[in-house]
């Protein structure tokens, strides 16, 4: 790509944002190199990096190069020897800490990050180094006192003596004897020693050092004799006290200079990871999503497919533009008004054509298509040279010479008023020339124009299609919205009136339009219209079929919801009968047992009919959920009528009705429960014939089997065999019964001994010994 396109599509502007978006020198100056590559290899490469970079930063918003500084000349010196100071070595441990938590981000999910695993595994552990300068260097960057354990001992030794000095300076100054020679009452520091301030006349008062003097003379700074060993044992701990730090920043040094070859290898790693970070930010705020990328065929031209794509540099405020070329055509003319955003577009496609061939995400809709391009070129703006003595119109044809020489392959042109700064009539002849040399080299092309000739050209010729932006004949403002297919007029003269052109001018200037001009204008004018019309039909429509939709989704739900409350109403019904059989199941048992203390056969019998019909309509599912076909309503129901009980599909009888709440009393069996009238259909014949009543059962006064097996049974066999065979050993007078459960899950013991618990003929139930069965045998003893 050349530099000249470049610059005309601004894509060193894009540069300079990715730049911004960049933690350090190093991933900054690498992002003023992005270039558009030719290799569709790199660029997905590169369009992996950035989505990965974007994964990541959705997952943790902290991860980031910021800290990082370019260390690598810092390593290079070390590995010459020298020796780095305090601040430069925190430097470098923030510098290696922040790569490193970089580098843990992303090798804690190889799998999910492999394009950006071969940037982080170019990172090293420089655990030991990070170690050493924490230990040594606070994090301002100054040595620590226990950077070393013999530095800790000499700045103690340091602190002790200072102190005997200082009191030793303190109580020299204080003596009444010596107070009038001292100039002032403090003590000071000269050339690395302690010093008292004396009068010059008292000079030969006092025994010492002078170590300065005043800028008057009247003051001399001395160091008394009496302190001077002291000083000198402290001058001494001081030059240990260097010596020792010098040692340990030379240790360090020496670690850094030992690995500076991965230290800089993991700087540049850094820098490149960095960069996708940097994409990654540019992408969220710019909105920007990956197009497919492509490489074209060479049998076939390549098709460009933008779908709501946006100039980064305009904002959120630019319109959309979704644009496509390359299907039945090539070239697409682009007309419409002044200002109405032909150029704009150019800038748009070629500008998102570069950033995907550099590997960037771009401001458009992820279904968005772009081909590989050997070459985008771009004649756009007004360079007027003055030096080259070029007009307007000799830079524009000196820069499509340039483009057209070096059309070869896939390529995207982009020429802006084509034609245009000289004579119509030649511009038009011209552009009409460019457009078929255009066409014959199988390039892409998008070209802006005012040219009624080239509009015109574009209709008749193959391989040419027109576009137009749209102008809002009723505001007098273009709307920004381009439309394939149709011309557009340059409306310069109703802009003009826009913008406050005397009223005569405009009328002068619309009377000089030749004929043939005026009523192509007003014919397109008509079109506009017409198109405008249209699309407010299509929007009417379509809020017609949200507004549609929505009332259909509505009465969806309402119908759910119906279906719903339905079926709890016939929940409520079915737990309402389920609760009434096992009230009456209850007391039927009860019944029984009296029954049977009373000797009554013909009760117990009754009663064992009347309960094992009731457990028997439970079982063949009086309560199933299937819906049976059910006789036709009747509205009047009185007392004595037979009825039907929808929700259970249960004949019964009325025995009593309550006008105030609705409810009838109805019988089944030896069963009586209140119910909703709406529940209930009246049934012809004057009896309730319901064969689940027609049971016998008989019970022969023989010798019962003194045991009970229930091994093998299921779980709701149990308690109707256990129940029966209790009834039978009360009725033949066995006072003793064995049940024999087994063991298995203990399913079948635990229901056993439940029941025996409460059941009216059980007195007590006992488990037996190992030796006869153990817990898989209950006896049980009737009363």
């Amino acid at each position: 790509m050349d530099k000249k396109d470049l610059e005309l599509l601004e894509f060193p502007r894009i540069r300079e944002i990715i730049a911004g978006y960049c933690s350090f020198s190093i991933s900054s100056e690498m992002a003023m190199s992005l270039s558009p590559s030719t290799d569709i290899d790199v660029i997905r490469t590169k369009l992996d990096e950035s989505r990965e970079a974007s994964g990541l930063m959705e997952e943790d918003s902290s991860v980031s190069a910021n800290g990082v500084e370019d260390i690598c000349d810092y390593a290079v010196a070390a590995s010459r020897g020298q020796v780095l100071d305090p601040k430069t070595l925190r430097v470098i441990c923030t510098s290696l800490q922040v790569m490193r938590l970089l580098r843990n981000a992303i090798t804690d999910h190889p799998d999910r990050f492999p394009a950006l695993s071969k940037y982080s595994d170019n990172i090293s552990e420089f655990t030991p180094i990070e170690k050493a300068i924490d230990r040594a260097i606070s994090i301002d960057g100054e040595i620590l006192p226990n950077a070393s354990a013999k530095l800790l001992s000499i700045r103690r030794n340091q602190q002790a003596k200072k102190a005997a000095l200082m009191n030793t300076l303190q109580g020299l100054i204080s003596t009444g004897t010596q107070q009038h020679y001292i100039q002032e009452a403090l003590i000071t520091e000269r050339e690395g020693r302690y010093v008292i301030p004396i009068k010059s006349e008292h000079r030969k008062e006092i025994s010492g050092i002078v170590h300065d003097v005043s800028n008057s003379g009247a003051t001399l700074f001395i160091e008394p004799l009496q302190t001077l060993e002291m000083g000198n044992a402290l001058k001494e701990e001081q030059i240990e006290e260097k010596r020792e730090i010098a040692r340990i920043l030379t240790e360090i040094s020496e670690l850094i200079g030992g690995v500076s070859e991965d230290i800089i290898d993991s700087i540049e790693a850094a820098a490149a990871l960095d960069l996708t970070l940097a994409k990654a930010r540019f992408a969220r705020r710019f909105k920007a999503n990956e197009a497919t990328v492509y490489k074209p065929d060479t049998s076939a031209p390549p098709l460009i497919k933008l779908d709501d794509a946006r100039h980064p540099l305009l904002g959120d405020s630019a319109v959309p533009l979704s644009i496509e070329i390359g299907n039945d055509f090539s070239v697409l003319i682009i007309t419409g008004p002044n200002t109405g955003g032909k150029t704009v577009a150019l800038k748009t496609i070629g500008l998102l054509c570069l950033m995907t061939q550099a590997g960037l995400p771009i401001p458009a809709a992820p279904t968005s298509r772009l081909p590989v391009l050997d070459g985008i070129f771009a004649d756009i703006g007004d360079e007027q040279s003055i030096a080259q003595t070029l007009s307007t119109f000799s830079w524009h044809m000196s820069n499509i010479a340039r483009i057209l020489k070096k059309l070869s392959g896939h390529n995207l042109v982009l020429l802006d008023e084509l034609g245009a700064s000289t004579d119509p009539n030649e511009g038009s002849a011209l552009g009409r020339a460019i457009l078929l040399h255009i066409l014959a080299s199988h390039s892409l092309a998008a070209i802006t124009t005012h040219y009624t000739d080239l509009k015109v050209f574009a209709h008749v010729t193959e391989g040419l299609q027109n576009a137009s932006f749209d102008f809002d004949p009723e505001t007098m403002t273009p709307t920004y919205k381009l439309t394939l297919g149709t011309p557009g007029g340059s409306n310069a003269i109703a802009t003009a009136a826009h913008f406050g052109l005397p009223q005569e001018v405009i009328s002068t200037a619309r009377s000089s339009l030749e004929e043939g001009s005026r009523r192509l204008e007003e014919l397109l004018t008509n079109i506009q219209q017409e198109k405008q019309r249209l699309e407010t039909l299509n929007r009417e429509l379509a809020d017609e079929k949200i507004i549609y939709t929505r009332q259909n989704k509505e009465l969806s739900t309402e119908l759910t919801k119906f279906k719903e409350e339905k079926q709890k109403l016939k929940q409520n019904a079915r737990d309402s009968i389920i609760e009434e059989v096992a009230r009456l199941e209850k007391e039927l048992k009860l019944v029984s047992s009296e029954m049977r203390r009373a000797k009554s056969q013909e009760a117990i019998k009754n009663a064992r009919q009347t309960s094992q019909s009731v457990r028997r309509q439970i079982r063949e599912g009086i309560l199933a959920e299937e819906e049976e076909t059910l006789p036709e309503e009747d509205t009047v129901i009185e007392v004595g009528d037979n009825v039907l009980i929808k929700e259970v599909g249960v004949k019964a009888k009325v025995v009593s009705i309550n006008d105030k709440t609705g409810q009838v009393k109805v019988s089944t069996g030896s069963m009586s429960f209140n119910t909703d009238r709406e529940g209930l259909i009246k049934l012809s014949g004057d009896e309730i014939k319901d064969k689940a009543y027609e049971v016998q059962v008989q019970v022969p006064l023989r010798q019962m089997a003194m045991e009970l097996d229930l091994r093998g049974k299921r779980a709701d066999e149990v308690e109707v065999l256990l129940d029966n065979y209790l009834n039978d050993a009360a009725v033949s007078n066995l006072k003793r019964v064995r049940i024999i459960h087994g063991y298995g899950t203990g399913t079948v013991r635990s229901m056993v001994r439940d029941l025996a618990s409460h059941h009216p003929l059980v007195k007590n139930f006992e488990a037996v010994p190992a030796g006869e069965g153990g817990d898989g045998v209950t006896v049980i003893n009737l009363r």
